[in-house]
């Protein structure tokens, strides 16, 4: 069966609607909480991934460190944005991804320091988003970090001259710049991609996972998907 017809047919399915708490950390310019609502670009691409899927979402917020211990993430739970790697592969069941990003580092406009590897940044302290990917890269070069719940924290930190760089998503950095009206930082230096999936419980039905990925795929094939890093 053609790869699109058995999207068509996946997602066409008329069972009875099926349910997912859906575990979201606030990060301002992708997700945001106001007055008990979730908002920002990541919003609406969830709510069209419910309609697309089938599947309700429960969303739930809370910090991603807390969100990653054990028992926290419940049966029948996933959370939004992960990255998929070797030590958690068996952890989760994995939707997506549904974005694509380059690890950008960033300094403050008028930065002068040239950098062209990890080398460069010794002596440094450099701002990083906490338990992202990111983060362990640092750490296994190790460099010299600041950890922080949300990416918005991460630039007024790195404007204010609390740490020399900032390390993350170049997708989440755009957003964030854009909704908290902070200057743009200065990209000095790229370390590879990063995807984010869905990781949802391993007690998590397969047929919702797979309900999911397919959502996910369908809007990556319209084109809805775009402004996170992916394309047809």
């Amino acid at each position: 069966m053609p790869r699109a017809a058995a999207l068509a047919l996946l997602l066409g399915c008329t069972a009875q609607a099926q349910t997912v708490d859906m575990v979201i950390y606030p990060n301002a310019g992708l997700f945001e909480i106001e007055n008990g609502r979730f908002t920002g670009p990541g919003a609406p691409m969830l709510a069209r991934l419910e309609t697309i899927s089938g599947v309700r979402m429960n969303g739930q917020s809370m910090p991603i460190a807390r969100a990653l211990q054990p028992g926290m993430l419940k049966s029948g739970a996933c959370l939004v944005g992960l990255p998929r790697t070797p030590e958690r592969e068996a952890a989760f069941r994995w939707a997506g991804p549904w974005s694509s990003s380059t690890i950008t580092l960033y300094g403050r406009p008028g930065e002068t320091r040239q950098v062209n590897g990890p080398e460069d940044m010794r002596g440094a302290t450099t701002g990083v988003l906490r338990e992202a990917l990111p983060a362990a890269w640092l750490k296994e070069h190790r460099l010299a970090s600041h950890e922080v719940n949300d990416v918005a924290t991460g630039l007024r930190i790195l404007h204010a001259g609390r740490v020399d760089y900032w390390l993350g998503s170049d997708v989440v950095a755009r957003f964030a710049v854009k909704a908290s009206g902070v200057p743009a930082p200065r990209v000095l230096y790229s370390f590879g991609r990063i995807d984010l999936h869905m990781a949802c419980h391993p007690g998590t039905p397969a047929a919702i996972v797979e309900r999911l990925h397919a959502g996910i795929e369908q809007l990556r094939r319209s084109g809805e998907l775009v402004e996170f890093g992916l394309g047809r």
